[in-house]
Order: structure tokens, then sequence, then C-alpha cells
């Protein structure tokens, strides 16, 4: 997918102007993503670790605190209150961080190559739609279906690996947001710490389903703008094979490309059902 990503890049300013334009918003909600799955994770870590810091500072190392993510009864046995803590702990940081690292790099590695993929298809619209004088337009339409073509098989192997993982991620998040509200609402001693906690954990988990929902919609907008820019060309004009002919009537019948969650397509209309779902099963 990148070699095709690449060659569209390196043909002219315009199109790298037109190939770079959705670059800004994919960067920001990546950014923005991964930014809150960090704050999430300070913010757990964050109690103990300064605990620690003070205990240094007076000459001795505390184990007077609450593990970050168990709080200590996570486990099928009790844990001591001496240096076998610290174990715990290391064990516990080394967990939390590895599981935002981990979340934040899938998560955000998927709308690197949806990117690649909807910019390599606007390049492609953009020189069906804006032919240079210096071009065949039947070549260049020719070469826009042979791409089109891999694109598709990409969008499968993206499909395959990608479908289970976003599955789990909806079903998951619908569960957990719900059990999270129930929780919120049955506290009775509410501070600062926990209501940070449990907003910073509520925003990553909508905008994590957010976040595959948009790239779906971007995948298919793409795909649509292509099939637009084949429809509105001139191509019935020039003397293209049958093949040619045939390939480029499948491309306008066949449905926009898009990701699928088995029957289910991924799109911001999939990210609204999510929420009223989820709020319907709370209150029901």
């Amino acid at each position: 997918m990148s070699d095709l990503f690449e060659e569209e890049l390196k043909r002219n300013e315009k199109v790298r102007t037109v190939m770079l334009a959705p670059l800004r918003g994919i960067s920001i909600l990546a950014y923005t993503y991964s930014g809150i799955i960090l704050i999430v994770v300070v913010t757990y870590l964050m109690p103990s670790f300064v605990i620690i810091i003070r205990g240094m500072f007076h000459l001795y190392l505390s184990t007077n605190y609450t593990l970050p993510y168990s709080r200590g009864y996570g486990y099928f046995w009790t844990v001591p209150n001496n240096f076998l803590r610290h174990f715990h702990l290391l064990f516990e940081w080394w967990a939390i961080i590895t599981h935002g690292v981990t979340n934040a790099s899938i998560d955000c590695a998927f709308g690197f190559y949806i990117y690649l993929l909807a910019s390599t298809m606007r390049a492609m619209t953009f020189r069906l739609t804006n032919p240079l004088a210096t071009e065949k337009y039947s070549d260049v339409l020719r070469i826009c279906v042979a791409k089109h073509q891999k694109l598709i098989q990409y969008r499968d192997t993206l499909k395959r690996i990608y479908s289970v993982i976003i599955l789990w991620h909806i079903v998951t998040n619908a569960v957990l947001l719900c059990a999270l509200i129930y929780e919120a609402l049955q506290l009775s001693d509410i501070t600062i710490r926990i209501i940070f906690n449990i907003i910073s954990y509520a925003v990553v988990k909508f905008l994590q389903t957010f976040t595959y929902a948009w790239y779906g919609t971007v995948i298919t907008n793409a795909d649509e703008n292509f099939r637009n820019g084949i429809y509105f060309s001139e191509w019935p004009n020039f003397g293209l094979n049958r093949h040619m002919r045939t390939n480029i009537l499948l491309i306008m019948m066949q449905k926009p490309m898009i990701i699928k969650v088995f029957s289910v397509s991924v799109d911001v209309l999939i990210f609204t059902n999510f929420v009223n779902t989820t709020m319907s099963y709370f209150f029901y």
C-alpha cells in the first residue's frame, strides 16, 4: 500500500497538496487520543509514585500506598505490606504502561493505514478530474482503475486484521461504560481524583469508538469521490478495450469501499448507535 502512496506523492505539488490535506485532521485525532491515554496512565501511576518519593525524602522506602491498578484486591492472595509490595507495584506499572502503549499504537496504526488508502484515492480522483495536457487520459484512467483494484485487496487485508479488534472494542466499551456510569451513581464519597478518573476513562472509550467509526467514514467518502470522478469523466469517448470498460462498469456498480465487522459497516452511524445502545441498556 505504501508503494502506491509514494508513487502518487512524487507526481507534482498539486497532487501532494491533495494527498496531505487529510493528514492534519487524522494527526490531531491520533495525538488527542494518545494524549488522553497518557493522562489516564499518569493518573493511575502518580499517587503511589508520589508516596514513594515522599518516603525517600524522609530516608525510608514506604510501602503504605495503594496499588495503582488492582488496589490490592485483584489477586488470589493478600498483597503483603513489605518489600514484596514493591514487586507488585512494578508489575502493575509495567502492565498499565504496556496496555496504554499497545492500545494507542494499534488504534493509531489503523488510522494511518486508512490515511494511506484514502489519500491514494484522493490523488487518483484529482488526476481524473484535472488531467494534464502531457498525459493521455485513457492511460491515466487505466492506471487508476488498476490501482483501485489493488487498494480493494489492501482494504480486505485491513478488514481481516481489524474486524475482530473493532468488534471487541465496540462490545466491551459499551459494557464498560454502562458499568462505569452505574458505579459512578452508586458512589457516596466522591473526590476530585475519582471524578477525574471516571471522566478520563469514559472519554478514552468514547474516543476510541469514534476513532474507528470516523476512519471508516473517511475511506468510504474517498472511494465515493473516486467513483464520482470516473462517472463525470469522459471515459465513454475514448477507445478503451472491452476488458477496461468492464472493469470501469464493475467499479461503478459496486458499493463504495467500506470497512465491515462481519455484516455491519464501520462508520459514524455505528458510533451513534453505540452511544444510543449504551444509554438504553443502562436506563433499562
